[in-house]
């Protein structure tokens, strides 16, 4: 069986986001530390909000398509919770974030196929 388009673009846009959410306290933090709360933490901050939204959009489109072929869904909850978890706490939890975006893109790679009876 062929792959799901959606589930390899979403793949790669959860290794993408792993490496922005594990940086994005060190830029959030070191940006606003060191020179106060400014308009560049803002637009940083607002801009992987933006992509948080947009990933879980994607895998809104994954979970659907891959449950009318019958592949499994687990890359696709994986990638909704992690992607929620930064949407909903921002930079805190994005080490947090960063291990479900990770796993997510694992599964969505491996795109296992399930039988139905």
């Amino acid at each position: 069986m062929e792959k799901l388009k959606i589930n390899i673009a979403c793949g790669i846009i959860d290794i993408l986001a792993s490496f922005f959410y594990f940086f994005s306290l060190f830029l959030i933090g070191t940006f606003t530390g060191a020179i106060g709360a400014s308009d560049g933490t803002e637009v940083l901050s607002q801009m992987l909000l933006i992509f948080s939204i947009i990933a879980i959009v994607m895998h809104f489109v994954s979970f659907f398509q891959s449950k009318k072929v019958h592949i499994r869904l687990v890359g696709s909850i994986l990638g909704l919770i992690g992607h929620g978890i930064y949407l909903l706490s921002g930079a805190y939890f994005g080490w947090l974030a960063m291990i479900f975006t990770i796993i997510s893109s694992v599964f969505l790679f491996k795109d296992n196929h399930y039988s139905v009876l």
